[in-house]
């Protein structure tokens, strides 16, 4: 049973004067409330503006349902985690087999060397060689991009426990302030400022984090365009390593090298696209997670403020 929430009314400074997105939470006028700003326009969000204030008001059903959005978060990160690491061991699995592939074709040309071999046939073997090499290295760089997601994954998690968490204080400040030293107003203060300047670095990270989004969509489209125009390329280069062979059991021999590299440029291309999507993905979840977080550190700094005054006032 929870505990019950005594009645709690504070508003926000004046130094709140930038947006504040209050997501998913709908509260009535009569139980504990922060005053905050008003939701900003689109064009607001880009300076830092002086606002008229709202009242959001916390009482434990909203409390409950933070909490409820955070195991929601919670089980979908893990599903996506449980996904992602399964991706992890097939392409670890695919990696060995490939090495290995790897390591046949380059005794092979050990072994061919000391025949008498047309010198197109090893042009196209170290061509192989090279692009196989291609694939492991992709491989490794796809895994080390998913790696990256997984622990993003966990930082969306962690905002949003920290927002139950803020808004646990704020119920609970009364209680607080009334087992709470006058003479630790003076910490808070600093606490204050120390959460003031952190607002500060959330909102620079948040435009370096918007650069990262905008950089990795236009990069997508970019590798996209090339990996068409390259494929084309490639074939056409390949295809003329045959010129001038009329022998059919090599030229068949040829072909067969050639569908192979074909084959595993397709493949690495693919894996750049997808480790493009995925570190596209990544950043707007990063974008999301500062969001979040210059929300949760708005409310901080407030609710610490209020409980500095309050203290003063003991």
């Amino acid at each position: 049973m929870q505990k019950k929430i005594k009645r709690n009314i504070f508003m926000l400074v004046h130094y709140l004067s930038i947006y504040f997105l209050w997501s998913g939470l709908c509260f009535p006028a009569n139980a504990q409330t922060v005053k905050t700003p008003t939701h900003l326009s689109e064009k607001e969000k880009t300076g830092k503006v002086k606002l008229d204030e709202s009242v959001i008001t916390v009482k434990a059903e909203d409390i409950e349902h933070a909490r409820k959005n955070e195991e929601e978060v919670e089980a979908r990160v893990g599903n996506a985690i449980r996904e992602i690491k399964s991706f992890i061991r097939s392409l670890e699995q695919d990696t060995k087999a490939k090495e290995i592939y790897r390591d046949r074709l380059q005794q092979d040309k050990k072994d061919y060397q000391s025949r008498n071999v047309n010198p197109k046939f090893f042009e196209l073997l170290d061509r192989e060689i090279t692009v196989m090499k291609e694939k492991i290295d992709i491989n490794n760089e796809q895994i080390e991009t998913y790696e990256d997601r997984i622990t993003v994954l966990h930082d969306q998690t962690k905002v949003y426990s920290d927002l139950v968490v803020l808004l646990t204080l704020i119920a609970q400040l009364e209680e607080d302030i009334s087992m709470t030293p006058s003479d630790t107003a003076p910490i808070i203060h600093k606490e204050v400022d120390i959460a003031k300047n952190y607002i500060a670095e959330i909102q620079d990270g948040i435009k370096e984090k918007e650069s990262v989004v905008s950089f990795f969509t236009n990069r997508l489209k970019e590798i996209r365009d090339k990996i068409f125009v390259d494929e084309q390329n490639l074939a056409k280069d390949l295809k003329s390593v045959q010129e001038g062979i009329e022998n059919d059991k090599l030229l068949g021999k040829l072909q067969e090298n050639i569908d192979r590299i074909l084959l595993w440029k397709k493949a690495v291309n693919e894996q750049w696209v997808m480790i493009f999507k995925t570190r596209l993905e990544t950043s707007k979840i990063r974008y999301d997670i500062a969001l979040q977080a210059w929300k949760n550190a708005e409310l901080n700094a407030a609710f610490l403020a209020e409980k500095a005054r309050r203290l003063e006032e003991k």
